[in-house]
């Protein structure tokens, strides 16, 4: 299911009309739930619709990625693989509200 909603996503993205018909053909976009669904449609439409992003498929693409446990922050992989390590300039700390509000 996740590569078919990453080739959704990037049909939608790319705007390629044949490929998202052939996609909303597909037995897995049964599946699918009605505001991507009618997303797609209005995309491959060319309706005025059409020139928003696909915000439905993304988000639905990212909520089955988590659930899935494909997609990780990679800020967080690197700190679990090397627990003892410093954090660097790009990772992100997390501070507790109470020691923000104390300053």
């Amino acid at each position: 299911m996740l590569a078919f909603l990453d080739s959704l996503c990037g049909a939608l993205r790319a705007r390629d009309l044949l490929l998202i018909r052939r996609l909303l053909d597909h037995p897995l976009a049964s599946a699918l739930p009605r505001s991507v669904r009618d997303e797609a449609r209005a995309i491959a439409s060319g309706s005025a619709r059409s020139f928003v992003a696909p915000l439905q498929a993304m988000r639905l693409y990212h909520q089955t990625a988590h659930l899935l446990g494909a997609c990780s922050d990679s800020a967080t992989n690197a700190r679990m693989s090397r627990p003892d390590a410093e954090p660097s300039a790009r990772e992100q700390i997390e501070l507790s509200l109470d020691r923000v509000l104390a300053h």
